[in-house]
């Protein structure tokens, strides 16, 4: 009886021993697989890529023939972890279509960026000119009009300086156009550009102040956040009530 438990605990002591030598035997491969799934991770995210970059400023609504053809935009080779979301890696993606929103030097080129030319074939047909609502033509210098940090699409303050005072000549005016752009829903169509002007939308009562202020006096823009923007306060400033403070 006695041999028997002796027979009895020597092969539990060898199974606990071949079951802990198991165990460990298990945890290498296990750790082996994951060091190896690890180094793949790291030299994946690290593994150079080809991306489209913009080599300069281009402006909202600017095709990507005419990018191109100018030479507005290169490749660059970054890492696998910075490339970003959606970044465009080949530039036939692209044909036919329009940038939806300033790009800067250095921005990566991203679907999200691009987007089909609108059909319509002039401001008239636009879905931003209708019922009251106008397109007036203004020029003006850059210094003036923001350029080219204004954009069409965007929204500005005119301002007007007349009669040695400065005054808020409409809040919240939408650029249908800005200089050497395409007009706002008419970039698919042949000669839709506003050359040197800015074309606004204002209601028909208010053309006639804008035309009298554009042939009287100085307009100036102050261009509005994309979102969030406060109501803007109109004040009228001159020799009277000028100060530094």
């Amino acid at each position: 009886m006695e041999n028997l438990l002796r027979t009895r605990v020597l092969k539990t002591r060898q199974g606990s021993i071949a079951a802990g030598i198991g165990a460990l035997v298990l945890a290498a491969i296990l750790l082996l697989v994951y060091l190896n799934h690890y180094r793949s991770s790291v030299e994946s995210s690290s593994a150079p890529v080809t991306v489209l970059v913009a080599k300069t400023f281009v402006p909202k609504g600017t095709t990507f023939d005419t990018l191109a053809k100018a030479g507005l935009f290169t490749t660059a080779t970054i890492s696998k972890s910075d490339l970003q979301e959606g970044a465009i890696t080949d530039a036939g993606a692209l044909r036919g279509q329009v940038s939806l929103a300033a790009l800067y030097p250095s921005q990566q080129l991203k679907a999200t960026d691009f987007g089909p030319a609108p059909t319509s074939t002039g401001l008239s047909g636009s879905a931003e000119l209708t019922g009251r609502w106008r397109a007036i033509a203004i020029s003006l210098d850059p210094a003036r009009g923001v350029s080219p940090q204004t954009q069409t699409g965007d929204h500005v303050d005119v301002y007007v300086y007349i009669d040695h005072a400065m005054g808020l000549l409409m809040p919240n005016v939408l650029v249908l156009s800005a200089p050497n752009q395409s007009t706002t829903g008419a970039e698919g169509s042949s000669g839709s550009t506003s050359g040197g002007n800015y074309v606004f939308r204002v209601r028909a009562a208010q053309v006639p102040r804008f035309t009298y202020a554009a042939q009287n006096g100085q307009i100036l823009l102050a261009l509005r956040p994309a979102s969030g923007a406060k109501p803007t306060r109109p004040k009228i400033v001159g020799p009277g009530n000028f100060s530094l403070r």
